[in-house]
């Protein structure tokens, strides 16, 4: 019988892909938002305005040696916050910190018509579902160029889950809202009925391995909806067709505590356990512990370790008693210390979510730590010295693992 192998994508898996990276979508952002939410009299938009007072707010901690700092994701999850709190003192009063928070007096911005008003708690709102459903058309389009501009990129990605079928079943949890994966193995099952759209959970918690679970959501999930659920998720092949997303339009997903998630088809920004809690991503959440228990090995690919709700999947096994092989492929600059002496969210993440010691990662060998420039330069791996977790870090990026697949290999067999 074949081993089982799961692989955990993320946004580094994608990039080379010609998808956009979490710094670029920031970017796309604050353009985005300047022709949603236009500071009256300034040349910035509230999304820009919301991303500098937090960061004003975060530089206050000189101690903080992680550099916090806000990405499109923090953005987000503080537009949302402000939603939540700002219309429920506009009348909802069901909060259960409005009592306590007192509001500062925001901006003026161009509103609906041209019109100029202060910022209320719907053009928070409407601010941030207007960037999702920019950022999901974005992200289609560039999927449907994927088979003609990355064909032979592609081709590689192929090559490497080829080789990895020869010896495992395999099963992907996806991070990624795109079709890298699933246009490079289009075979692997993801709990949908593709004829008829329908998400089918007897598909996941019935079958085997060798399936692609879209934990965030994919750009095939439409909003369609049925009657007895205007919010249904559905599968939508065609990326080419009218996806009824609409975001602003829909009303919100409000937790026990007050909190409002907006209706999308994918999950952003932070609080992301409260936004799983609807099909299918439930579904795919409630299997990826036993997923992490079954598996054999684990690779991760492109992951930045940000994700504490997937983490915790990782870390619930770490005491099990089963060796499994971890193989970690990213990509680190010239100048990256080894994991040793590396102290940044990534290692932090990294070490919070798997059972391995810094200082036990070494050249094979040696006793000595290198910097990432060793293994970048000999196409080799940082390992973990210790057998009982084995552990491989490459640092070139997903596609020169591809054209080395037999080397990923070797040490997801070892």
């Amino acid at each position: 019988m074949k081993k089982k192998l799961l692989i955990v994508a993320g946004a580094g898996a994608s990039i080379e892909f010609g998808m956009p990276s979490v710094s670029e979508i920031d970017s796309l952002f604050e353009q985005w938002a300047m022709q949603i939410a236009h500071i009256s009299g300034q040349d910035k938009s509230l999304y820009t305005n919301i991303k500098e007072v937090s960061n004003a707010y975060y530089s206050l901690n000189k101690r903080n040696r992680l550099d916090v700092l806000s990405n499109f994701e923090r953005t987000l999850f503080t537009i949302q916050s402000l939603h939540s709190i700002v219309t429920d003192k506009e009348g909802r009063f069901n909060h259960n910190l409005a009592a306590f928070v007192d509001m500062k007096e925001f901006p003026e911005i161009i509103k609906f018509r041209n019109e100029i008003g202060r910022v209320e708690g719907f053009d928070f709102h409407h601010l941030y579902s207007r960037l999702i459903d920019q950022l999901l058309q974005l992200f289609r389009n560039r999927c449907m160029t994927l088979p003609t501009q990355k064909a032979s990129e592609l081709q590689r990605l192929s090559t490497l889950i080829k080789a990895l079928q020869s010896y495992f079943e395999i099963g992907v949890v996806n991070l990624n809202y795109d079709t890298v994966l699933l246009s490079a193995c289009p075979s692997l099952k993801t709990g949908f009925d593709i004829g008829t759209g329908l998400f089918d959970k007897g598909i996941v918690y019935s079958s085997g391995w060798d399936f692609i679970y879209h934990l965030h959501g994919s750009v095939h999930f439409d909003l369609k909806g049925q009657k007895h659920d205007m919010h249904q998720i559905m599968w939508n092949q065609d990326l080419n067709s009218t996806f009824a997303q609409n975001s602003s339009g829909r009303s919100d997903d409000t937790t026990t505590e007050g909190n409002s998630h907006i209706h999308s088809a994918i999950i952003t920004g932070l609080d992301k356990t409260n936004q799983l809690l609807r099909e299918p991503f439930m579904t795919y959440y409630s299997q990826t512990v036993r997923l992490a228990y079954e598996a054999d090995a684990i690779l991760f690919l492109g992951y930045g370790f940000g994700d504490k709700h997937l983490n915790r999947c990782f870390n619930y096994n770490r005491f099990d008693g089963k060796r499994r092989k971890i193989v970690v492929i990213d990509w680190a600059n010239m100048k990256e210390d080894g994991l040793q002496f590396r102290h940044d969210h990534w290692t932090y993440g990294l070490f919070s979510a798997l059972p391995y010691n810094a200082h036990e990662m070494l050249v094979e060998g040696s006793s000595l730590p290198y910097p990432a420039h060793h293994f970048k330069n000999s196409n080799t791996f940082e390992k973990s010295s210790n057998p009982d977790l084995p552990m491989s870090v490459w640092y070139n990026g997903l596609l020169a693992a591809c054209d080395n697949h037999q080397l990923v290999l070797n040490e997801l067999l070892n």
